[in-house]
Order: structure tokens, then sequence, then C-alpha cells
């Protein structure tokens, strides 16, 4: 039996097992028969190592280049090195389904490994939620996506990756991004099963409160990462450009982190019970959403795959999904009332409820931006398409409230409000506010939406700051602890306080890095010849020399690179060589950016073309702040850490 008849094969049994799990856990809990439950619980356990199977034998498939295998014709060649053989495995639509499925057992069984207590009445009904969502994507594998279809006769050489996946972040983004939104599975099908239960207090979100933050946080660094792949792959100079495929993964993580600041107030005040089921599903919907925005070929996108029936197939699961659960949540009406109470317009929960819904409005924008073009085109004959200056002025001002309220919401009480002991609580945050704008016009800002921003950045950062520090000073102060022991000791007693207020620095840096870049970017565009030179922001770039050759270890690659100097108050600080490179599998010329950072700014040089006698144009960008968006990523992923990590068992 071939490698594609066993992953085919495993795929076919995936799909058998997941049935069988949804059957008889949703009846094994209905019927209260813990046997039907651990049998179902066992066949998911049996998915997991199915998938594991057939996603083993699609890479080997890739590595040993059986180009009888469409998939591996269309995505992989004798000459494209291994570490991007692993990139082609979800460079394609059928390779990247079979990620996501395979991502889902395997977090599934992580998720039944244990078997806890907490969750025995609600877990039958979760199972079934996950075994469904599984059978989807084998069905869809099997029937519409298939992976290891066979050609009717054998290419001598494959077609090869696009040049633009032939990057080191292009092999850890998709897995990161599809892992999210597995993720993401496991907090809606506990929302449904305490629908189905009518156990709606606060139990299954403090039970899953570690993989709602595990979802909620790989779907933010999958899109950081994103970002950072087009920054350097794409040659424009930026990172981000309101694509759709972009938006359809924004969406969700906009969703997913009302959800996150929802359940806090759940869990404390007992409100928005009927908040959380909603998010929690509409997040995950979202999260299908993105894969139909890919796969459908609906919407236009530089990331998107050629038109596909596949499409038809989401939009049905999703609406599926959505009219359950609102039908679920008109049956629990009584159920999802709380006993807790909004409170004054200044109350904490107020405020909580503002930010939810400036979460969802930018949500409900950008997805609204996202399917003008569809719109426009079915009622008009003429698809439209937004420009990110479209986006940029309604999501600037969105996003800047966001902030400020990131930083007003620990300064409110709960349930009532105090206008005086709330005015000296932010005193001196309001200060350093005015201090950073004041220092913004004294060194030349006048963009007032700049200064503005920045403001408020300040204003928020001084309230993180003031948070993380009461804890550690008040310890220093009783314990008589040095700051170091005082901060180890604090964060590892309260995770989860420092873990969050770790995470809203990390966006606050985010959201520096995004202002530098958007406001003050510039941009030269210079064709030199050999030994020219030309100024830019403070550099000296000299174009030396050029190299022009085909490459032998790359058999559709002709090299195109120039070699540049670059000096600073007349010292050389590097050489580089950025590229346009002739692909033959792509017919087409692919940037490879020279880029030199640093914490005040990045020299971004693109070479825009070549020519035979060495004549060369480039594009260069001094863009100031943004290395601190991808500082705030590697700062996003610590508080997660901190956040996420089990307390210490204390001892009897």
């Amino acid at each position: 039996m071939v490698l594609s008849d066993i992953g085919y094969g495993a795929l076919a049994l995936t799909l058998v097992a997941a049935l069988w799990a949804a059957v008889a856990s949703w009846l094994g809990g209905s019927q209260r028969r813990p046997a039907m439950v651990a049998s179902a619980r066992n066949a998911l356990f049996a998915t997991a190592a199915l998938t594991t199977l057939s996603a083993a034998a699609l890479l080997v498939l890739l590595l040993t280049h059986d180009f009888q295998v469409r998939y591996v014709y269309e995505h992989v060649s004798t000459y494209l090195e291994v570490e991007y053989v692993l990139a082609a495995f979800w460079a394609g639509l059928e390779g990247s389904q079979l990620l996501w499925l395979w991502m889902l057992a395997i977090f599934t069984a992580l998720l039944l490994v244990r078997r806890s207590t907490w969750d025995q009445e609600l877990r039958p009904y979760a199972m079934a939620v996950l075994a469904v969502t599984q059978a989807f994507f084998a069905l869809l594998l099997m029937v519409m996506t298939n992976p290891f279809e066979l050609m009717a006769t054998v290419p001598a050489e494959g077609v090869s990756l696009n040049p633009l996946l032939q990057n080191f972040w292009m092999i850890i983004h998709p897995p990161i991004i599809f892992a999210a939104y597995a993720l993401w599975t496991i907090p809606f099908a506990y929302a449904f099963a305490a629908l189905v239960t009518g156990r709606l207090d606060a139990v299954w979100l403090r039970g899953i409160r570690r993989w709602t933050l595990a979802a909620w946080a790989s779907l933010g660094i999958g899109i950081l990462i994103g970002a950072w792949w087009a920054y350097l792959e794409l040659g424009w100079g930026g990172y981000w450009g309101w694509d759709p495929v972009e938006n359809s993964s924004l969406i969700p993580w906009l969703v997913g982190t009302a959800f996150v600041h929802s359940a806090i107030i759940q869990e404390r005040r007992d409100m928005f019970r009927g908040w959380n089921v909603f998010l929690a599903a509409l997040t995950f919907v979202l999260t299908v959403f993105a894969t139909f925005v890919t796969r459908s070929g609906l919407i236009q996108s530089v990331h998107a795959f050629a038109q596909s029936p596949i499409g038809y197939y989401y939009l049905v699961y999703m609406a599926a999904v959505l009219a359950s659960t609102v039908g679920l949540m008109l049956a629990r009406s009584r159920e999802l009332q709380g006993a807790g109470e909004l409170g004054d317009l200044l109350s904490r929960e107020f405020v909580f409820l503002v930010t939810n819904l400036l979460f969802l409005g930018s949500a409900g924008a950008v997805l609204l931006g996202t399917l003008w073009p569809t719109f426009t085109e079915a009622v008009r004959g003429v698809a439209r398409t937004l420009g990110p200056e479209n986006y940029n002025r309604f999501m600037g001002p969105l996003g800047l409230l966001i902030v400020l309220l990131l930083g007003v919401c620990p300064l409110v009480d709960w349930r009532r409000i105090d206008a005086e002991r709330l005015l000296r609580s932010m005193w001196l945050q309001a200060a350093v506010a005015v201090v950073t704008a004041v220092l913004l016009l004294v060194f030349g800002v006048r963009e007032t939406w700049a200064v503005l921003s920045f403001a408020v950045t300040a204003f928020v950062g001084a309230t993180v700051v003031l948070q993380l520090a009461q804890g550690i000073v008040a310890r220093m102060r009783s314990a008589g602890e040095n700051v170091i022991v005082a901060t180890a000791r604090a964060v590892g007693n309260n995770r989860r306080r420092y873990g969050g207020q770790i995470i809203h620095f990390s966006i606050l840096l985010i959201v520096m890095g995004i202002i530098g870049s958007q406001a003050y970017q510039t941009e030269v565009q210079v064709a030199l010849a050999t030994g020219e030179s030309v100024e830019v922001g403070g550099y000296t770039l000299v174009y030396r020399d050029f190299i022009y050759r085909q490459v032998q270890d790359d058999g559709n690659k002709v090299l195109n690179q120039a070699v540049v100097d670059i000096s600073r108050s007349g010292r050389l600080v590097s050489t580089v060589r950025p590229e346009r490179n002739l692909h033959s599998n792509v017919q087409g010329a692919v940037s490879e950016v020279a880029l030199r950072p640093n914490l005040k700014e990045d020299l971004y040089i693109v070479l825009a073309s070549l020519e035979p006698d060495g004549l060369a144009a480039f594009q260069v960008l001094i863009t100031p702040l943004v290395i601190w968006l991808w500082i705030g990523g590697a700062v996003l992923i610590l508080g997660t850490l901190i956040a996420t990590w089990p307390p210490r068992r204390k001892r009897s």
C-alpha cells in the first residue's frame, strides 16, 4: 500500500471515529452512561493518532518528491531546500486544512488526557462539539480537498514553492495561526456545553481560562509574525495593508479580546453571561470565516486561493453553529440572567461594557470593509475596494479610544463612581501625558493626531507601570525584600494579575510602533550607477557593485543583487545586499529587502530594478519606532506565559 493510500485511509477512519465520538459523547451525557462517554473519549484519542498518521504520510510524500501526488507536484521541487518543504505542507489549501484538523485533534486529546472534576457534566457535550468539528474538516478533506489525489502521469519535476513563501517566518506563521483557530474551538465547545446543560455560571470560564488565553495570544502572535513576514518579504516597506486575509485574522482576535475581558466580569461580578457564550461562539465562527475568505475565492486577496465551491460548505457550517447557539440562548434566557448589576456610568463594569462594544464595533467595521467589494459588486456590478486610508480613518480613533480605556479602567471602582477619588488617582498619569505632549512639540512634532496618540499612550503606560509597581513596593516594605526578590514573589503569588498587566504593556509598545511608523515614514526613490551615492535621513548610501548569475542549487532562480555601503557621520556602519531575483516558476521577480534596524528607526532598502549595465533603481525608506511592534510581540509572549503558568502546589 502506497503512502497516499495510507494518508487517505487515515482520513476516512478519522471521519468514522469522529462521528462515533460525537454520537457516543452526546448520548452518554444525555443518558448518563459513562461507558459511552469513555468510548467517545477513546475515539477522540484515535482521531489524534489517525490525523498524525495522515499528516506524517503527506510530509514524507513531500520530502521524497513523489510528484504523482498532485499536491506534492504543485508545491515542491527537487531543488527546494528541506526547511521549505516543511512550509510546503501548509502552503496550499489541502495541506493547510489537514494542518487545522491535525492540530484540533491533538489539542482535543491534550484536553481529554487530564481527568478533571469541574467539567464532569459539561465534558460530554464539549466532546461532541469537538468531534463534530473534526468530522466536518475530515469530510472536506476527503470530498473536496484531498491532499493525496494522484495524477495520471508522473512529472519529472515539480512546480516548487512560491518564492514569497520561502522565508523562515512562513515556516512558523501558518502553524501558529491554525493552532489559534483550533484552540478557539475549545472555548466554544464549553460555551455550547454550558448552554446545553444550563450550567452558565463562571465555572466553565475558569476551567478553560488557560485555553482561552493560549488561543488569544497565539492568534495575536501569529498576526504579528505575518506582519513581520510581509515587512521583510513583500518589499513595500509596510507590515499591514488591510488585505482581506489579514483582516480575516484580525477580526476574530478583536472579538476574542472582547471575550477575554467579558469573562473577567462574569467571574468577578456574575454579569455578561449571555455575552460570553455568544462571544465564544462568534469568535470560533469568525476563525472559520477567516478560512472561508482564504479558500472560497469570494474575496480577492494576494493571500487567497482560487475560487472554489468549498466556500459554500463553510457558509453552511457557520450558519449552523450560529443558529444552534442563538436557539439555545433563547431557550436558556432565564439562566443567562446573572446576579450582578451594571452600576454607575463610570463604574468599572460600565467601562468594561464600553470597551467590549468598541472591540465589537472595530471588528464589525473591519468586517464590513472586507466584504465591501462583494456588496458593491452584487449591488452595482463593480467591486469597490477600500484602501488603507479608509480603514485608518475609522480604526485610528477607535483604537485610540480603546487604549485610553485600558488606562482608565484600573482607576475606577466597581459598582459606583467616586469622581474625587478618580481624579486623585490619575493626576500623575495626566502629568506624564502632558509632559509627553510638550516634549513632542518642543522637538518639532506638529501633527495633532500623533501628539495626541503618544500622549494617550504615555497616560496608559504610566497607569500600567504604577499598577505593576504597587504590589512590588508594598511587598518590599512589608517583607523587607529587595526589588528582585519582591518582584519574583509578587508575580509568583499573583501570576494572573501581573501577567495581564504585562500583556497590556506589550499592547502599548505595539501601539507606539504603529504610531511612529505610520506618522513619520520617509521614502526616497532613486536610480544609481555603480559608484554613485545618495543621502537619505542622515545616512549615506553608496552603490558599490552588482551581481547577476544563475543560482546553481535553485533551478528556477536568477540572482540579481546590489552591494550597498551604509555610512553615517562619515563612518561605515554596514554593507547590505538587497536583491530582486527572477523565478521561472512564478514568471516574475521577487524582492529580498536589506534591513538595518535600531531602537529609533529602520533603514529599509529595496532593489526595485537592475539593468544589465548595472544601473539600479532603489526604494529607500526610513521608518521610526517600527521595531517596537516586534518587541511588543515578545513582551506579549512573556505576559501570556506568566498569566497562564500553573500556580505552585502548596505543601500539605
